[in-house]
């Protein structure tokens, strides 16, 4: 019999937090957030170190009866924890995956194989936010979260020939823009001195 190795075993324990009732993550997946739910969800099963249940590096055993049954209640966990992190109106539509594998392949076909419209709400957001009564802090935190959600379903292409770092520096001078086009005129001085800065900074640094 092939000899599991002590990382394979311990992706099989279950921690003392682990358990079939508990939701992951507060916000569940309701058909429209599935970019920021997925990721969300990731973290929370890779904390648990259950996450080869879900990307598929975590297979089925073929031989050893207990590891097959230490497995699949694993697998039974990690389905539990995907469904609890969803609306009750989309769970029933799941509820027959075979495993947590096909479960999350599923979710990501019916939610997340179309980027299209996803990215269009998403600069419809990111056009729509001005700073108006919130502090700054919170005005960039809500920006910058639209932008990694951007970024998460349109990544840029990497390259050795340094076109894609041109890209990556227009697109940060593109978002320190839209930044300070919203802030609000309190900020005037403040907006007129960055724009001066040569180069400019990023939002962050802004």
């Amino acid at each position: 019999m092939e000899e599991r190795t002590s990382g394979e075993y311990n992706n099989m324990k279950n921690q003392g937090s682990d358990n079939f009732g508990i939701a992951l993550i507060s916000t569940p997946l309701n058909g429209s957030n599935y970019v920021s739910w997925a990721r969300s969800i990731k973290i929370s099963i890779g904390a648990r170190q259950k996450l080869g249940y879900i990307n598929g590096t975590c297979q089925k055993p073929t031989e050893d009866k207990e590891a097959v049954e230490q497995w699949r209640k694993n697998d039974y966990m990690v389905v539990s924890w995907i469904l609890n992190s969803i609306t009750k109106e989309i769970t029933e539509d799941f509820l027959y995956a075979d495993s947590a594998r096909d479960l999350w392949v599923e979710l990501e076909m019916r939610f997340g194989e179309s980027n299209g419209p996803l990215l269009y709400q998403i600069q419809r957001d990111i056009t729509s936010i001005s700073q108006k009564n919130m502090n700054v802090a919170v005005y960039f935190t809500r920006l910058k979260r639209l932008w990694d959600e951007w970024g998460s379903l349109d990544p840029l292409s990497v390259c050795s020939c340094g076109a894609s770092k041109k890209v990556s520096d227009k697109m940060t001078s593109y978002q320190l823009i839209q930044f300070l086009m919203d802030l609000s005129n309190t900020y005037d001085h403040v907006r007129n001195q960055i724009l001066l800065m040569d180069p400019l900074p990023t939002a962050t640094k802004a």
